[in-house]
């Protein structure tokens, strides 16, 4: 009877070796195709964070959505004259058995003033959707909407070319961010780094247009 258990914890033990390889596998693909992709645009690759993103961008909602918050994967640097931050993120909530890990892909600028405080975040990520967004002021399509009405149509109308994948967006300050839930094991990056710029450049051209009706 003792040789069997041995034989069975042996076989679970071998059996968690093999899936942490296999994960340890696939996130090296990941960090080697993001590294390809983010040279190949003409800009620059980390697979550690020199901004120190938790701290950089506490203020925004996802980042501050839960505990031990970390990014890696940096990519970075301008994309027709946008300064773009681009990185796997994530975070944790809950703990002991409850705790859950939860990742994301995200692309971040910054715009030449501040901006219209306001959230979009995907329906089909609301069970982890930051706790912003219960204040909710309205809905547009697949979206939850948090912050004036109005201008986070302008969100979701610049956002609308990604709607293949359950984009969120925030602007704050003078920070747009988008983000994807992606897989832990994913070995492909889950948004288009130059797709989501040309996100955040239409965000910021609508701000500009919004912030003129606005005066």
């Amino acid at each position: 009877m003792q040789a069997i258990v041995i034989i069975l914890l042996l076989g679970v033990l071998a059996g968690a070796m093999a899936f942490f390889a296999v994960m340890g596998m696939a996130q090296v693909r990941r960090t080697r195709a993001l590294a390809r992709r983010a040279h190949a645009m003409g800009m620059q690759f980390s697979e550690d964070d020199p901004f120190d993103v938790p701290r950089r961008y506490a203020h925004m909602a996802l980042v501050g959505a839960g505990h031990s918050p970390r990014a890696d994967n940096v990519t970075y640097g301008r994309l027709d004259a946008l300064p773009v931050r681009a990185f796997d993120f994530r975070y944790e909530a809950g703990h002991g058995p409850r705790r859950v890990t939860r990742h994301y892909s995200v692309v971040a600028a910054d715009a030449d003033t501040d901006l219209p405080a306001a959230i979009i975040w995907h329906e089909d990520d609301k069970d982890f959707a930051p706790l912003q967004t219960n204040l909710l002021a309205a809905r547009v399509d697949c979206w939850s909407c948090v912050g004036g009405s109005d201008f986070a149509r302008e969100l979701a109308e610049a956002c609308r070319p990604l709607t293949g994948q359950p984009v969120s967006a925030e602007t704050r300050g003078a920070t747009m961010m988008l983000c994807v839930p992606v897989d832990k094991g994913a070995s492909s990056a889950a948004m288009s780094v130059a797709d989501a710029a040309a996100a955040l450049r239409e965000i910021r051209t609508r701000a500009a247009a919004w912030a003129q009706r606005h005066r």
